[in-house]
């Protein structure tokens, strides 16, 4: 079982990149500086609930926005900004070129030594107006960008001798990356050859091929701090263990003028609905279950057979891949399909997919052909079922792929009586509309009961921060879960 520290991510180097310059007016050093101008919320603080996004040294201001989203699902972070253009500045004097810059700065409410604020370049993909058309100018634009790696897109011939670690760490440092793991070898020792290809896809085709061994699997993506990080995956998913103790933060994003910097020491790191975390960086406003468990078995089958023709041993080799699970006692693996009288449902052991991958010669690794299946079908095997839950703030301390405790409790009085009484017999009668739907005591209208299904530990899979309409920045996590108990 993995233990606490092999499922943190540390820093191996720091990234020297050098972001465009972005700055905003000094009215709160009270320094000659600020020619002695005063605000009473310093503007500085004052962008960790209104994101400051600039364009072409046009600052769209807090009046004018009228939705950001900024995503870390993919490989690398993108965002969308929507705003007015009422005066018409951005068409006539700021719209975008080629090679322009949107620069975004979120600030951190804790402490920028722990919890780093949000500094991200990104390049102009998409500029789109929102509404006019013929002879209607748009006073609503629409502005897409991913983040800006110089040369991540460029096409290259180059090649790394050693691990696949050690590949992704060079790659890191030519790009000006940092470099982040969890692990800090891997067994995948080779000749890592780019043949003409772009570093984006040289990265993700060295991580595809990436081995430690049989009970690894691994991926990587460029998180928002520019830093490629690297991930062993499985180990996050064990529901055995307590909820991690760290730096925590649990300051209302609202309070802009708290002395505190809403961390804690040594606090278990977790989600929840219960009322009393309302307004809190821990307080889950909204959660809706996920299920693509059809979807995924359909496209990968339960199974899959690496096949491929080796060269150094002149045999044909076939080689199926189990997607992993902890079988932790207690919990049921909601992945592997229906369980009856405790044997696998047909479609288990039968529904299964085949991928020839060619030859394989001494250039490569000796798991080179069974990784490339091991790592996918174990990285879609996770995708399966899962929660997106939504925060009422940011909270900074949840990052990509850690382990979170989620609590859910259930508040309906209809739902708790489920979730209370025993499965009634099916010759019983059921309980009438008025038993069914009568209020809970007064003592009770507050408590709640725990789900013990959604309850668990989740692994962080993505974020969204997102914000509408002048409102404060909403969190939004991806959470994945392979086991579950078992609902009665």
């Amino acid at each position: 079982m993995s233990s606490n520290i092999e499922r943190n991510i540390l820093t191996i180097i720091e990234p020297t990149i050098e972001l465009d310059e972005l700055s905003i007016p000094d009215v709160e050093s009270g320094t000659d500086n600020s020619d002695g101008e005063t605000s009473q919320i310093p503007p500085s603080k004052f962008t960790s609930i209104i994101p400051l996004v600039e364009i072409n040294t046009y600052q769209i201001q807090g009046d004018k926005l009228h939705s950001l989203r900024l995503k870390n699902t993919g490989f690398y972070p993108t965002l969308k900004v929507v705003f007015d253009d009422n005066d018409e500045f951005f068409m006539a004097r700021f719209f975008p070129k080629d090679g322009d810059i949107i620069k975004l700065f979120i600030r951190s409410q804790g402490d920028e030594t722990t919890f780093k604020p949000i500094r991200i370049d990104f390049t102009v993909v998409d500029v789109r107006p929102v509404g006019g058309g013929g002879n209607v100018t748009a006073n609503r634009f629409m502005v897409e960008g991913r983040m800006h790696v110089p040369n991540l897109f460029t096409e290259l011939v180059n090649y790394f001798e050693g691990t696949s670690f050690d590949a992704l760490l060079n790659i890191a440092e030519e790009l000006q990356l940092g470099f982040a793991s969890n692990v800090d070898e891997t067994s995948d020792s080779m000749t890592w050859i780019n043949p003409n290809d772009t570093n984006e896809n040289f990265i993700k085709s060295i991580t595809a091929s990436s081995y430690l061994n049989d009970d690894s699997f691994f991926t990587a993506y460029i998180d928002p701090y520019y830093y490629l990080t690297f991930v062993e995956v499985n180990r996050f998913y064990s529901q055995e263990g307590s909820a991690e103790v760290s730096q925590a933060f649990s300051q209302n994003a609202g309070d802009l003028l708290s002395k505190t910097d809403g961390q804690q020491e040594d606090f278990p790191n977790f989600l929840t609905n219960m009322i009393k975390f309302q307004g809190g960086a821990r307080y889950i406003s909204k959660y809706q279950m996920t299920n693509e468990t059809g979807a995924v078995s359909k496209s990968n089958g339960y199974k899959k057979y690496a096949q491929y023709w080796d060269l150094i041993e002149r045999e044909y080799i076939s080689e199926f891949v189990d997607p992993m699970n902890f079988d932790t006692p207690g919990y049921i693996n909601a992945t592997k399909g229906r369980i009856i009288d405790g044997e696998s449902e047909g479609p288990r052991n039968d529904q299964v997919k085949y991928k020839y991958l060619g030859n394989r010669s001494e250039n490569v690794h000796d798991e080179f052909m069974y990784s490339m299946i091991l790592n996918h079908q174990n990285l879609v095997e996770v995708t399966k079922m899962g929660m997106v839950v939504e925060l009422d703030t940011v909270n900074p301390a949840l990052i990509r792929y850690s382990r979170i405790y989620c609590q859910i409790l259930e508040y309906s009085s209809p739902t708790k009586n489920v979730l209370t009484q025993p499965l009634l017999d099916p010759t019983s009668p059921a309980p009438n509309k008025q038993e069914r739907d009568a209020p809970p005591e007064k003592d009770q209208a507050t408590e709640g009961i725990i789900n013990e299904f959604l309850s668990g530990f989740y692994v962080i899979s993505g974020w969204e921060y997102i914000q509408t309409n002048q409102g404060p920045v909403r969190t939004r996590l991806h959470l994945q879960r392979r086991e579950f108990i078992a609902s009665t």
